[in-house]
């Protein structure tokens, strides 16, 4: 089953957006490229629009709360 799930994953090379804290920003990005994808590293609240349009994927590490939570609240879909 994981060899599918990575083979899904290569086949389509998603961009996959990362919201993680410093600590392990390098190691998420890494991994995410031996999986086959390509990371975008930004926690900058003014870029979220334009990243969510490209992106395949969504990462979150809540190690940094503080300024993930604003970022959450951007994120988070409009009621109807």
């Amino acid at each position: 089953m994981l060899k599918e799930c990575l083979d899904q994953v290569r086949k389509k090379a998603p961009v996959v957006h990362n919201i993680t804290n410093y600590v392990t920003v390098n190691d998420v990005a890494n991994v995410i490229l031996a999986c086959g994808g390509s990371p975008i590293m930004s926690d900058e609240p003014e870029d979220v629009a334009d990243i969510t349009s490209i992106c395949g994927g969504l990462n979150i590490n809540l190690g940094t709360l503080h300024k993930t939570l604003s970022l959450l609240l951007i994120l988070m879909p409009s009621p109807s």
